[in-house]
């Protein structure tokens, strides 16, 4: 909404007026606040670097744009919430964001070539579909090995009793080996996760013991404290709160039932389907609730040419990025 639409809907009435006057000036301090906003309501805000903050609104989840806007730091239509909880926005994560444009790259390639168009690229490309060499060779082969790991280290209740004996630096370990293995997180985002498993062991147990919990009960309140153990890791600022950090253990963990992450893959893919992900960059359960939906739909239109879970799914995603 451009500045002249708000100043015409702010006319509706004295009420809208009094919050106009009573504008606040939003500082770092204020990162994690709740605030309203004359028409757009609350929001919570993400980020603040001067003059600008960006807020996440809810109001505005459907919107082309996604919810999240950038706002000078001292627009008068924002003043502070007299309500500082909010049951969907205490499951957004702060830290600094875009508002995403209405257009993205992704979006326009889908156009050109449609699921059924990327699935019969793929038969061809591949002759042997999901028993191809070479689509195993395309990364599929070290997701699957990165189970086995989690799986021979986690599974059952050997990650429980681990977290009970205060196997700190063993856990430790073992995840930063699952997120060393795959090319799911960037470069980047495993560095960030490596930093912080080292300096904080204990927080390596307790994002372990989450992820369990998720995966045992997969809900809004499990990825919210999914969420808060990883941005919990010590990681000095490094680029650790990220799709690809807080999805892939699940992913590892069970992938008949959990798809990571990567944004670029997945927003394509989504413009491939023609779905709506929801899709912000500050990871947040409607996005991941929809992302998960989507994955599930995709994952029954490739069993026909034997997909067998979400690595299948999420390697399909990746060979078929590039296809112009």
């Amino acid at each position: 909404m451009v500045e002249s639409e708000w100043r015409q809907k702010s006319k509706s009435g004295p009420t809208v007026e009094k919050d106009y006057n009573r504008g606040m000036l939003l500082t770092p301090k204020d990162i994690g606040t709740l605030v309203e906003h004359t028409v757009w309501q609350r929001g919570k805000v993400l980020d603040v670097t001067p003059p600008y903050a960006i807020i996440h609104f809810t109001s505005l989840l459907d919107t082309p744009q996604g919810p999240e806007r950038k706002l000078r730091e001292d627009a008068p239509q924002i003043s502070k919430s007299k309500v500082q909880s909010d049951p969907e926005l205490d499951l957004i994560g702060t830290g600094a964001a875009k508002p995403k444009k209405s257009k993205s790259k992704a979006k326009a390639k889908g156009l050109v070539h449609h699921l059924d168009e990327a699935i019969t690229w793929f038969e061809k490309t591949y002759p042997d579909k999901f028993e191809d060499e070479k689509f195993i060779d395309a990364d599929l082969r070290n997701k699957r090995a990165a189970h086995d790991v989690f799986v021979a280290n986690f599974g059952g209740n050997k990650g429980q009793k681990l977290i009970d004996q205060g196997k700190h630096a063993e856990i430790a370990d073992v995840l930063d080996a699952l997120f060393k293995a795959t090319n799911i997180p960037s470069t980047f985002e495993v560095k960030a996760v490596h930093k912080g498993l080292k300096k904080g062991e204990e927080a390596g147990t307790h994002m372990l013991e989450t992820v369990l919990a998720f995966v045992a009960k997969p809900d809004q309140t499990k990825f919210a404290a999914l969420f808060e153990a990883i941005a919990q890791l010590p990681s000095d600022g490094g680029k650790v709160l990220t799709w690809p950090n807080i999805t892939l253990l699940p992913f590892l963990a069970d992938p008949k039932r959990f798809m990571a992450l990567k944004p670029t893959n997945t927003e394509l893919m989504a413009a491939r389907m023609n779905f709506d992900l929801r899709y912000t960059a500050t990871p947040n359960w409607p996005t991941y609730d929809a992302m998960q939906r989507m994955s599930q739909f995709l994952l029954q239109r490739l069993e026909k040419i034997g997909a067998k879970d979400m690595f299948d799914v999420q390697a399909f995603m990746w060979v078929t990025r590039d296809l112009t």
